[in-house]
């Protein structure tokens, strides 16, 4: 273990950039997928940069630049949302859903991305292989990579060596905790009307995250953590052995990033992690909350600043943990999880640790709320809306529907994120620049 330096380089690395992938789905105001096609307002989305189109056609994704403040990011969001949003047809909406919403029983209504050639190919073999059912989850990537400040504390200079241990350690941090985040953010208890077969074998019960279990999207294939050498090693040779179609298709709860090339990973290093795991939050408007975010850059700090893992033993206790989350996804989400004396215990040294730091939110309160969730599970998403549902899928499928509509109207009728302050002429502009891909420069604070 490599003990932290001070408080400044703590607070550098909490303080880290953080952008945001936020996937949703365009429906019908019935709650089926759309059947209208991207935006025509909207710069083509081959060449928009923040507003896309992910792997399915209804499959609309805003994508954040880095922040090293959150409520900076969400401030981004939700422009583009409101960018986004006054596109949409008259009777199109945003599905708050990480589980798609009501499919046909052929599926015809689930449509691939029209992209470029490549891409397209690629989607087809992805959708055969996985079931096209499958590619219809959405949810929120968090990226994850450290500032100038940061990587100047880590050597004089720093090698780039030991930017990688720093990630690598986070990496193997967030994937053994991926249950806790389970647990605290998880929302997809219910799936809805032919995301299962009939004759599949499927949960009896609601669950805290069908998404984060064996049964959402995934192709079971886990590569290294151990080295960046091994990461890139066992991609390369999984594509070669025919596990997965493509490096793309690596689709690990943490990836190392640096360019879409994999093998610059090893010429350059790793620049930021891209962490997959939360379902969208239907009680955020945005689809993630800024506790959400934070708690992340609090474990992203105390798993870099300490280091407390041995990267020789990180698979086995990587395996372990990957079946510790799906006990966890699989939980009642109204029950205390059987791991509440280790989650307690975490939060409490991720409090500790955060103790005399200064930053721009509220750390210790934020830990205080986190142990009230893992205390009292009636506070979490997934059981609210079990609560609130009567533990009925149709009946939260309604309720979903008018989150769509009422997230719809709140959207548009709110000034520009970041220009509220603004005329109402220069609101315009900008929402208009946003739709041809220019970005917004929102104030210092």
């Amino acid at each position: 273990m490599i003990r932290i330096k001070n408080a400044t380089y703590i607070a550098s690395l909490i303080n880290s950039f953080v952008g945001l992938e936020v996937e949703t789905h365009r429906i019908n105001t019935d709650g089926g997928l759309s059947t209208h096609p991207y935006p025509s307002g909207l710069l083509d989305e081959k060449k928009h940069h923040f507003i896309k189109n992910d792997f399915l056609e209804t499959q609309s994704e805003l994508i954040t630049p880095p922040e090293e403040n959150t409520h900076r990011g969400l401030t981004y969001l939700g422009a583009y949302h409101q960018a986004l949003r006054s596109e949409l047809a008259s009777s199109e909406y945003l599905w708050p859903y990480s589980m798609p919403p009501k499919l046909r029983s052929d599926h015809a209504d689930i449509e691939i991305a029209q992209t470029d050639h490549d891409n397209y190919v690629y989607r087809q073999k992805v959708a055969q292989i996985r079931k096209i059912e499958r590619t219809a989850e959405t949810g929120v990537h968090v990226n994850i990579g450290l500032t100038p400040a940061a990587i100047h504390q880590v050597g004089i200079p720093p090698t780039q060596d030991e930017i990688d241990n720093l990630y690598l350690q986070a990496a193997i941090g967030f994937m053994n905790y991926r249950w806790l985040l389970t647990y605290l953010f998880g929302a997809t208890p219910f799936a809805f009307d032919n995301y299962f077969s009939k004759t599949a074998n499927m949960p009896a019960q609601a669950v805290r995250s069908l998404r984060n279990s064996h049964f959402g999207f995934g192709n079971g294939f886990l590569a290294s953590y151990r080295s960046v050498s091994e990461y890139v090693t066992d991609i390369e040779d999984a594509v070669r052995d025919h596990e997965i179609i493509a490096e793309r298709e690596y689709y690990g709860t943490v990836r190392l990033k640096r360019t879409p090339h994999l093998k610059d990973l090893l010429a350059d290093g790793i620049l930021y992690t891209e962490l997959r795991i939360y379902d969208l939050d239907p009680f955020e408007p945005m689809g993630i909350s800024e506790d959400a975010v934070n708690i992340i850059r609090l474990m992203f700090a105390y798993f870099a600043g300490n280091q407390p893992f041995n990267l020789d033993e990180s698979d086995h206790e990587i395996s372990a943990a990957v079946k510790k989350n799906d006990t966890v996804a699989l939980e009642n989400p109204l029950t205390v999880t059987q791991f509440h004396d280790q989650a307690v215990s975490f939060i409490e040294k991720l409090s500790a640790f955060s103790q005399m730091i200064s930053l721009p939110f509220n750390a210790e309160e934020l830990c205080l709320r986190m142990l009230e969730r893992i205390d009292n599970p009636l506070l979490t998403p997934s059981a609210r809306l079990v609560t609130w549902s009567n533990n009925d899928a149709q009946q939260l499928f309604d309720k979903l529907l008018l989150m769509a509509k009422g997230y719809q109207n709140d959207f548009l009728d709110h000034p520009l994120y970041g220009y509220e302050d603004r005329s109402l002429k220069e609101q315009k502009r900008k929402i208009q620049q946003l739709k041809m891909g220019k970005q917004l420069v929102l104030k210092n604070n």
